[in-house]
């Protein structure tokens, strides 16, 4: 590269302050995106203010960089071990380590967000001396620059992001970042691509000697030595001298034109969208701002008007179409002079977009370029890679660049609120920051892990529970079970019920050590309350129970002669232990003349129930204690009530004996875990419900599932809920407090449109994903309509914070474990699961 092609114009860094051989100096941040992807209309229109406020406090010249780069597979890792002792985590640190093998060959990348700003300019004896040394960049010296000025160009820099606001969370990038960006454009596309450093150090230095040198050849001249003509491709080939075997083919587009009739907000304007999920190749993007005051505008205008009025009058006896056209743009000015008298707080933006492709070879390079065109024809935006001003664009993404004559040739001016729907720093990205690996992320295209911190989200005082639905067979046991498994592995107990006939989550357990299995129909252990609870409260928990199995009022004659007997004082005075003990004292009762009737109608009906229950009234069975790894809970053979008998008040009062007895065990179970879970005893606790009307819709249930969602967080515990219609299942608390919601495959109209609602998707304003939902999210295709290995697991999630997105579960990445939580016991699954490809 020669004197006028010298496109790294960096002399010196110190920390996040770049100082040029031009004198300018800029300070470059990392923005944190705001969540976008599937949420509602509202919240758009929030990310769109959040815009509108940093492009009017933005100085003239700062540029906003949106960078694909490769995650670093220890980065990954290391998100995964946060907060947890592997040395007291064997389990988990094993599956940390399979995880290496399965992150790498994932190739997940990300969108690193940038913004760079000018903050002053050095002493012109140093931008003077610099600029006699063209090829020598150690002629600055950064010794000369005080602690004074950097001082000064910091409080500059703050003073501009204090203006913008917080939304966007703004961090210093360390000195190395600037090396990786120039190594990065030097390989876009191609093999090489470092990984980038994305964590703020220190106070660092860097000079300019740490820039690699490469020949930027555009049209790829060199490609064919005996071509007689000069290239007309609109390409870059770049070349470095230590790797000239791995050439980069890159390509810059800029948009020609946008829609004459405006961009809708939202939905048509977001049209950095566009580039995500291009394959083979990298694709950055830039946008180079400034920007003018309402009043300047105006001023502008009535100037433009004046000139325009002028231009009427000498052509108002010509016969031509030149008059119309003058018509047609005073009312354009007066239109635009109008949004600014209208809008004080407007500004207007100039901006120049720069988007850059590279790829391993100039056909793939410009294969996505034609795709990309497609893409935007739809939009109606006019793509276009200018012929010789290829490099230029290219440097446009280089922070500190000088301005040169194509960031203006390919400019386009806006209002401000215009330029804010364009939204360019957002993410689809959703789940945790940190936590293990439960599956990826598909809407953005890049294959970014997503993380479920289920138990450090306990530890920072957030809600840890979640809720999933889908159809059978649609993944929703396997997600249950995966999480359960990571609680673990990662030092927590859980209690599941499972309701199977083939005992899945027996099976599940199998591969578990300090795993304990109870089947309700043939007990081994007993759920009698006033065995298994405090007696302080034994009283009150089997009063929940045992009235509605018996159908009793509490008012009633008979329900006030049992909650007396209940009491603290009425156990104690007739020695209560267990239910059978009660049972015996009501058959006393009834016996004694000077008692009431209530007791025959009491004793009659514990009569009915007493044989029929050994878990509750068999004193030889021990009583469940929960301290064990893993409890499964079996229940297939116990009769329990449909949703709707349990929402219907003339079904519910003609329930059979088998179905209340049947829901009053699976209340004892909620009940049982609640007590135990919900106590400071310094390990995290997961109740697993795959039924979930079963706790949703009873009042002992109802009171469960809020507890958990409620006060979980304070006590290292949490509940999973499944169902197939979150409509009438996921009500209360379940709708209001589990902030994390599963949706997996729904082909059932009626069911899907539930689901997609209670995930907080607008269908109004987005019908297309109930369509995605029903045919789209892990299709079953082919022989025997089954879902192919490596479309298994998709769906849709919302995350703590409201972000709507897209993903695949992936399971463990043990293949023992893997196995372990198939659904069908006997059927292993072979290998690991694949992605998308």
């Amino acid at each position: 590269m020669g004197f006028d092609r010298d496109l790294q114009p960096t002399a010196a860094i110190r920390g996040n302050l770049q100082f040029t051989h031009s004198g300018l100096v800029t300070a470059t941040y990392f923005v944190n995106p705001l969540g976008y992807g599937l949420r509602s209309a509202a919240d758009k229109f929030d990310v769109k203010s959040a815009h509108h406020a940093l492009i009017n406090n933005l100085p003239d010249g700062s540029l906003l960089l949106g960078i694909q780069a490769r995650l670093n597979t220890l980065d990954v890792l290391g998100k995964m071990v946060e907060g947890v002792d592997l040395d007291e985590c064997e389990d988990y640190a094993l599956e940390v380590v399979a995880s290496y093998e399965r992150v790498r060959g994932i190739v997940p990348q990300t969108r690193l967000f940038l913004l760079s700003i000018p903050v002053g300019t050095t002493s012109p004896g140093l931008s003077g001396l610099s600029r006699l040394w063209p090829g020598s960049h150690a002629a600055t010296d950064i010794s000369s620059i005080s602690r004074a000025d950097l001082d000064t160009y910091e409080a500059k820099a703050e003073e501009i992001l204090s203006r913008v606001g917080s939304e966007f969370e703004p961090s210093p990038v360390p000195a190395a970042l600037f090396q990786w960006l120039w190594e990065h454009y030097l390989s876009r596309g191609a093999a090489g691509d470092p990984v980038a450093p994305t964590r703020a150090g220190v106070l660092d230095d860097a000079t300019a000697a740490v820039f690699r040198s490469a020949a930027l050849d555009e049209g790829a001249q060199r490609d064919d030595g005996r071509r007689l003509r000069p290239s007309f491709v609109p390409v870059i080939k770049v070349v470095q001298p230590d790797y000239e075997f791995r050439p980069s083919y890159q390509a810059m587009l800029t948009p020609h034109s946008f829609p004459y009739a405006g961009m809708t907000f939202p939905g048509g304007s977001e049209f950095l969208n566009v580039l995500e999920g291009l394959a083979d190749v990298t694709v950055d993007w830039g946008i180079r701002v400034s920007t003018r005051p309402a009043e300047q505008v105006l001023k502008s205008n009535e100037t433009n008007l004046r000139r325009l009025g002028e231009q009427m009058d000498q052509r108002d006896q010509e016969v031509s179409f030149a008059q119309n056209t003058l018509l047609g743009k005073a009312q354009m000015l007066g239109e635009y002079n109008q949004h600014f008298e209208v809008n004080g707080g407007e500004s207007e933006v100039s901006f120049t977009t720069v988007i850059a492709l590279g790829g391993p070879s100039r056909e793939v390079t410009m294969d996505a370029v034609n795709v990309l065109k497609r893409r935007y024809k739809r939009f109606q935006i006019e793509l276009t890679a200018p012929l010789g001003a290829q490099v230029d664009l290219w440097s446009m993404l280089v922070p500190g660049s000088p301005p040169r004559r194509a960031f203006d040739d390919y400019a386009h001016i806006v209002p401000s609120d215009m330029w804010a729907g364009f939204v360019p720093f957002t993410t689809s990205q959703v789940g945790d920051d940190s936590g293990p690996v439960i599956g990826v992320n598909l809407m953005s295209g890049q294959y970014e892990p997503i993380h479920f911190g289920i138990m450090e989200a306990a530890l920072h005082d957030l809600s840890a529970s979640f809720a999933v639905t889908g159809e059978l067979g649609s993944g929703k046991s396997y997600l249950l079970k995966l999480i359960a498994v990571l609680v673990h592995d990662m030092g927590g107990q859980f209690l599941a019920i499972d309701r199977s006939q083939v005992g899945e989550w027996e099976h599940f357990a199998s591969s578990i050590d300090d795993a304990v299995v109870i089947d309700l129909a043939n007990p081994t252990v007993s759920l009698d309350p006033l065995r298994l609870f405090d007696p302080r409260i034994a009283g009150e928990r089997t009063l929940d129970s045992i009235l509605p199995l018996l159908d009793l009022s509490p008012t009633s004659g008979a329900g006030a002669a049992i909650s007396s007997l209940l009491t603290p004082k009425g156990i104690a005075a007739h020695g209560i232990r267990s239910l059978l003990d009660l049972f015996q004292v009501v058959l006393r009762l009834r016996d004694d003349a000077e008692a009431g009737e209530e007791y025959a109608d009491l004793a009659a009906r514990l009569g009915t129930v007493v044989e029929r229950v050994p878990v509750l009234f068999d004193p030889q069975l021990r009583p469940l204690r929960l301290d064990a790894a893993a409890t499964v809970i079996r229940s297939h053979n116990v009769a329990l009530p449909t949703a709707e008998e349990l929402t219907t008040p003339h079904l519910y009062n003609r329930l059979p004996l088998t179905k209340r007895l049947g829901t009053a065990l699976y209340e004892l179970v909620g009940v049982a875990a609640r007590e135990a879970f919900l106590n400071d005893n310094g390990r995290f606790g997961l109740l697993v419900g795959d039924e979930a009307h079963h706790f949703t819709q009873t009042q002992v249930g109802a009171s469960v599932t809020s507890d958990f969602s409620r006060d979980g967080r304070k006590h290292l515990a949490a509940i999973g809920l499944a169902s197939h219609d979150p409509a009438t299942d996921f009500q209360g608390a379940a709708h209001n407090l589990i902030p994390n919601r599963f949706v997996f495959r729904q082909r059932d109209e009626t069911l899907a449109r539930n689901s997609l609602e209670w995930l907080g998707v607008d269908l109004a304003k987005a019908p297309y994903l109930l369509q995605i939902l029903r045919e789209e999210t892990s299709p079953p295709i082919g022989p025997g309509r089954k879902v192919p290995e490596e479309r298994r697991g998709e769906m849709f999630m919302r995350d703590a914070l409201n972000r709507i997105g897209r993903g695949k579960v992936l399971g463990p990445a043990r293949p023992d474990r893997a196995a372990a939580i198939t659904s069908t016991p006997g059927v292993v699954r072979v290998g690991e699961r694949r992605m998308l490809s």
